[in-house]
C-alpha cells in the first residue's frame, strides 16, 4: 500500500510538471510517457500502432517511443551486468560503449567486445522493471474501476483486457532465456530463405536479463536512399518481406510479431529481424483457418469469413448473426468494388476489429498479435515503397497454398448438404458444425426465425440426424457381428437388428408424414 501511494504521487507529479491537463500536444504527452517509465512506454506503444483509435499527429509522435526512450546510465548499466554475472564486467566484456545502439521500455542495447575479440551487442534489461510495471498496471485498474472509464468506451476497447494482454507480453520480453530461444527457432525456421538472416545467440553468455547476441552491421529499411544509393531495389525488398511475413505465419506457425521499421536491417542482400522479445505462435488448424477465411475474403464469400472468424474466436457470446452477416457484407462489398492492388490492408483489418468489437467477438490473443503485426508491417512497407499492395501479395501466397485439406466425413457431409432432399436439406451452419468438429472445435450458429413453426421444423431436422446416425450405426454394428460370428449368432445381434429396423421404420414414416404434409 505504501509503495502504491508513492507510485501514486510519482505519476501526478509527471502529470502537473508537463501541465498534461493544460498541454496535452502530442510531443508533450510523449515526453510525459517517457517520464512514466516502462508501463506507460507500452500503451503508448500500443496506442501509437492504433490509427483508427486516435489522430495522425499522436500516433507519428507516440512511434518514437519505440527505440527513443531515455536510457540508463551506464553506471547503472554496468551494475546491472556484474550482479548479473556475479563478477566485475570486464571479466566479461573487453569493452563496452556507453552510448547504447538503442534504447526501449524493457532494456537497451549496447555494442561490446568479448575477450575473445567478437564484436557483440549486449541487451540489458531495466533496472526493478518487472516489480515497477506490476505496480502500475494495478493501480490503472483501479483508476479505471473508480472513474468507471468503461463506461465511456463500450464495445470500442476493452482496457483491463488491454492492460492483461499488456503485462502478459511484456512478462515474457522480460524472460531475455525466452528471447532466446525464439531467435534459435526462427533462424531454423528460415533457414531455407537465402535472403532471410537471423543474428547468433550467445547462449552461454545469455541469462533471464541479459541477452548476447551477434552485433548486426547494415542499414536500418528506413533508410531508403542509402539503400538505392547501395544498388538496394526497394519494390523487391518490400515483395520479399512481405512474402515472408506470410510464410511465417501461415506456413511455420511463428512470426515476428512486431515487424516495425526499427526492427529490421539490411545486409549484404539479407533481410535482418532484430528484437525477438514478442513473438505470436499459431496453431495448425488456426493456420488452416486463417487460410480459409483469407481465401473467403479474397473471393467475397461472407459466409465464410464468418464461420472462419467464429472459429478462431475465444468469446462469442450473445452474437446477433444477422447483424454480424450484414456487417461483414457492407464490409466485403465496399472493398471488392476495388481492384485487389488498391485495397488499403490496414484499413480494411481496422474495419474488421471494430466490427468484431461491436458483434461482441473476440479473437485469440494470438490471431490479434497477428493482426497487429500485419497493420506495422504495412506501416514499415508503406514507407518503404508505398507502391507495394499487402493484399494482392496476400493474394498471390495465399493462392499457392494447398488447399486445407478435408476428411471423408466433411467431403460427404458437403455434397449430402448440396444435393439431398430431405433431413440432408440441413443448413450451411451445419457444415460449419462439422468442421468445428473436424478440428477440434464445437461451435453452434444457427439462424432461425423466433416462430414455433420454424422451431418445430428445427427440432425434426435434428431429431432426423440424430436417428439417421443411430441407424448407420446399428446396420455397421450389426455387419461385423455377422463377420465375426458367421457360424453362432450372439443375443446383440438380434438386439442391433431390432435397433436398425425399429429406426428405418421410424424415418420412412417422417419422410412419408412429411410428404403428406406438403400435399
Amino acid at each position: 500500500m505504501k509503495n502504491e501511494v508513492k507510485r501514486l504521487h510519482q505519476i501526478i507529479k509527471v502529470i502537473r510538471s508537463y501541465h498534461l491537463l493544460k498541454d496535452f500536444s502530442p510531443e508533450n504527452l510523449r515526453k510525459a510517457i517517457e517520464a512514466l517509465g516502462p508501463t506507460f512506454i507500452k500503451i503508448g506503444q500500443i496506442a501509437s500502432a492504433r490509427e483508427d483509435l486516435f489522430p495522425e499527429e499522436y500516433t507519428k509522435e507516440l512511434s518514437k517511443l519505440r527505440s527513443q526512450v531515455k536510457p540508463m546510465r551506464f553506471s547503472i548499466v554496468k551494475n546491472l551486468i556484474e550482479s548479473e554475472y556475479h563478477q566485475k564486467w570486464d571479466s566479461v566484456f573487453a569493452s563496452i560503449d556507453k552510448e547504447p545502439l538503442g534504447s526501449a521500455s524493457i532494456a537497451q542495447v549496447h555494442k561490446a567486445t568479448l575477450l575473445s575479440g567478437e564484436t557483440v551487442a549486449v541487451k540489458i534489461q531495466r533496472e526493478n522493471i518487472e516489480e515497477a510495471m506490476c505496480l502500475d498496471i494495478k493501480l490503472l485498474k483501479k483508476a479505471i474501476s473508480i472513474l468507471n472509464v468503461q463506461k465511456f468506451l463500450g464495445d470500442i476497447i476493452d482496457l483491463n483486457d488491454v492492460l492483461d494482454e499488456m503485462y502478459e507480453t511484456a512478462k515474457k520480453e522480460m524472460n531475455f532465456k525466452i528471447e532466446a530461444e525464439n531467435m534459435i527457432r526462427f533462424s531454423q525456421n528460415q533457414k531455407d530463405i537465402l535472403y532471410i538472416e537471423t543474428p547468433k545467440v550467445y547462449e552461454k553468455l545469455s541469462t533471464s536479463r541479459i541477452l548476447v547476441m551477434q552485433y548486426v552491421t547494415g542499414l536500418e529499411i528506413y533508410r531508403k536512399q542509402e539503400l538505392i544509393d547501395l544498388g538496394y531495389q526497394l519494390d523487391e525488398i518490400a515483395l520479399k518481406l512481405a512474402d515472408n511475413y506470410l510464410k511465417q505465419a501461415l506456413e511455420d506457425g511463428f512470426f515476428h510479431a512486431d515487424p516495425h521499421a526499427d526492427n529490421i536491417k539490411i545486409d549484404q542482400g539479407k533481410i535482418i529481424y532484430l528484437d525477438f522479445g514478442m513473438m505470436g505462435i499459431l496453431s495448425k488448424n488456426d493456420r488452416e483457418i486463417l487460410v480459409d477465411c483469407m481465401k473467403s475474403i479474397i473471393s467475397g464469400d461472407i459466409e465464410g469469413v464468418e464461420h472462419a472468424l467464429l472459429l478462431l474466436s475465444v468469446s462469442s457470446s450473445s452474437i446477433d448473426y444477422m447483424r454480424l452477416r450484414k456487417d461483414l457484407q457492407l464490409i466485403l462489398e465496399r472493398h471488392q468494388k476495388k481492384e485487389i492492388k488498391d485495397i488499403d490492408i490496414k484499413q480494411f483489418f481496422y474495419q474488421l476489429l471494430s466490427l468484431l468489437a461491436d458483434n461482441h467477438i473476440k479473437l485469440s490473443r494470438d490471431i490479434t498479435m497477428l493482426i497487429r503485426g500485419i497493420i506495422v508491417l504495412e506501416g514499415t512497407l508503406e514507407d518503404l515503397y508505398p507502391e507495394i499492395s499487402l493484399m494482392q501479395v496476400f493474394r498471390n501466397h495465399v493462392k499457392n497454398l494447398p488447399m486445407v485439406s478435408e476428411n471423408t466425413v466433411t467431403e460427404l457431409a458437403k455434397e449430402g448438404l448440396k444435393s439431398s432432399t430431405s433431413f440432408l436439406s440441413l443448413p450451411n451452419e451445419m457444415l460449419h458444425l462439422i468442421k468445428g468438429i473436424n478440428r477440434g472445435e464445437m461451435r453452434f450458429n444457427i439462424e432461425i426465425n423466433d416462430s414455433k413453426h420454424q422451431m418445430d421444423k428445427m427440432e425434426g431436422i435434428v431429431e432426423e440426424f440424430i436417428i439417421t446416425i443411430l441407424d448407420v450405426a446399428f446396420i455397421v454394428g450389426t455387419s461385423l457381428i455377422v463377420m465375426n460370428n458367421k457360424d453362432n449368432l450372439p443375443f446383440i445381434f438380434y438386439l442391433y437388428m431390432t435397433g436398425s429396423v425399429l429406426c428405418t421404420v421410424w424415418l420412412l414414416y417422417k419422410m412419408i408424414l412429411r410428404k403428406f404434409k406438403r400435399k
